[in-house]
């Protein structure tokens, strides 16, 4: 509910809750302030000016009054701006205030948008095993669309979310005697694209209260398997373990190639770790402009090893070029 917020006097100062966050951008206007004569808001010192005013939808609270803006359009003001309206002049700006909200912080407060409509779900302990739950729908200008709410157990809560979920997909989404529903279009598959974080922080929410990975999957356009590989890496499920294969397996092809004995024959370092020195002293004589045939020679490897080696140290030089132009 869009509510006016602050406004400005005819000497050019505002006043109000001109530095709240809004929720969507402000509507301006104009108000010509003429309370009823005789009342105390007759005495205040904006009666009769008119005050430009911005209003939009913001989390404060509304005051008891509507006004009506001189374009014709009516808004609620928020309780600290209806206070500073009615307040007589030369009276202290404090008005009835209302009550102090005595009620519990909530322990549970989620919220998403889809197709423009604000969905939230608040939860607050309501006593020892008990909570109160509201569920709301609201439009980008924060008018509400509908509200359920109600009080039960917490044990309750997990059930009741999937139950919740089971309707949504059972139950059709049109009124009586409204043309029938197109089916349902397959989600946007999204496999091989790296996961966000606003993704994994909405898979977590979602995971507390659906462990279905084929639902999830279809929710969040990929596998069942790359679901659970990803609440393994958040810590939530044991990583998934590849099933047992039953066929027997292919046999492994002879081996063509020399063996690493034949080739240590001729380059006595095959097939043996590289040890830091080796790799630092590969790396300057690289850099010094020596082919990889002449450090094949002198570290006693074979050429693609050496290649390889340069590769992977990220060296320097002729040699080093020609390696990593080749692997591309």
């Amino acid at each position: 509910m869009a509510l006016i917020y602050a406004f400005q006097d005819a000497l050019g100062y505002w006043h109000g809750d001109i530095d709240t966050p809004l929720i969507d951008e402000p509507d301006h206007g104009t108000l010509t302030y003429l309370p009823v004569p005789g009342t105390p808001e007759a005495e205040s010192p904006f009666a009769g000016q008119t005050l430009k005013v911005l209003a939009a939808a913001a989390d404060l609270d509304p005051g008891p009054v509507t006004y009506q803006l001189d374009d014709g359009g009516r808004f609620q003001a928020t309780w600290y701006v209806y206070t500073l309206l009615a307040t007589p002049q030369g009276s202290s700006h404090v008005a009835d205030e209302p009550a102090p909200d005595t009620q519990p912080e909530p322990f549970l407060d989620i919220a998403l948008t889809e197709q423009g409509v604000r969905y939230a779900m608040t939860a607050t302990h309501d006593n020892d095993s008990g909570v109160s739950v509201t569920l709301r729908a609201c439009t980008r200008d924060g008018e509400l669309r509908g509200e359920l709410s109600g009080t039960i157990d917490i044990a309750d809560l997990p059930g009741l979310t999937r139950l919740m979920g089971t309707a949504v997909a059972t139950t059709p989404t049109s009124s009586p005697g409204s043309p029938e529903p197109t089916a349902p279009t397959a989600p946007t598959l999204r496999h091989g694209t790296p996961w966000s974080d606003e993704e994994r922080t909405r898979l977590i929410q979602r995971y507390r209260t659906e462990t279905d990975f084929v639902r999830l999957g279809h929710e969040f356009g990929r596998s069942a398997l790359s679901i659970q590989y990803q609440l393994a890496q958040l810590g939530l499920t044991k990583r998934p373990t590849p099933p047992l294969s039953t066929s027997t397996p292919a046999p492994r092809p002879a081996r063509t190639g020399p063996t690493h004995e034949e080739l240590r024959k001729t380059h006595t370092h095959s097939h043996t770790p590289w040890t830091d020195t080796e790799e630092q002293r590969l790396g300057q004589r690289c850099a010094q402009g020596a082919t990889a045939e002449e450090l094949s020679a002198e570290f006693g490897r074979t050429v693609g090893a050496i290649e390889s080696r340069l590769r992977l140290t990220g060296a320097q030089g002729p040699a080093a070029d020609r390696a990593r132009e080749q692997y591309l």
